[in-house]
């Protein structure tokens, strides 16, 4: 397994107890937001067909303010011909922040995103808002076809999952909105119904064959 641009920190014992609870708090993939209109996450997808690059913009809606986010995302069935080339959080909501981690697993094709405003009682939280705090930068390879895929949220390992905490240490699991965040590879996505079609049919075929023989 292969890791590129991860970082080691040190805080204060309360950076460090919204780390924990962050990493270690029970998984939950449904939407939990009991404070207010539901937070989101939403990705839309940019894409140049023609220089085979793709720039994923990631902004979240909160009306609260928030002491820690986990952005864990997958980009591709890990033999997909798609590269993550870089992570940016310059001109965004949380380009002040202290920390802000990145880990890409090339393997698995998975970024996992960690973001905390604050490490030394210097700066505030996130302020309540609405707006765009990473983008994601990929490149296709050249004259390879895929079927089209939409960028996702996912499960990384121990235990992270798409995930926000309030300056209270309060954890919300906001919606997420990947309707615009579709990856085209020159290969329209199977539908669920063309997959079954498929399987019966190639059943059909195969029983043809013993019935012949």
């Amino acid at each position: 397994m292969k890791y590129t641009n991860s970082f080691f920190y040190k805080g204060s014992a309360f950076t460090m107890f919204l780390v924990l609870v962050l990493l270690f708090s029970c998984v939950a993939f449904a939407q939990q937001d009991p404070f207010g209109k539901p937070d989101t996450c939403r990705i839309v997808i940019f894409q140049n067909e023609k220089k085979n690059q793709v720039m994923a913009s990631v902004s979240i809606f909160n009306d609260e303010e928030l002491a820690a986010m986990a952005l864990p995302f997958r980009y591709g069935k890990g033999d997909t011909p798609i590269r993550c080339d870089s992570i940016k959080f310059s001109k965004t909501r949380v380009e002040y922040f202290q920390m802000k981690t990145k880990l890409v697993d090339t393997t698995k094709q998975t970024v996992l995103i960690g973001l905390l405003p604050d490490l030394m009682g210097q700066n505030p939280p996130l302020k309540k808002g609405n707006g765009e705090v990473v983008r994601i930068y990929f490149t296709l390879k050249k004259g390879a076809k895929f079927e089209d895929f939409f960028l996702d949220t996912t499960f990384i390992s121990p235990s992270n999952t798409l995930k926000f905490v309030t300056r209270d240490v309060k954890s919300i699991y906001p919606a997420f909105d990947n309707k615009k965040a579709m990856i085209k590879g020159g290969m329209p996505m199977k539908t669920k119904g063309e997959g079954k079609a498929k399987t019966e049919e190639k059943k059909e075929e195969n029983s043809s064959k013993k019935d012949s023989s």
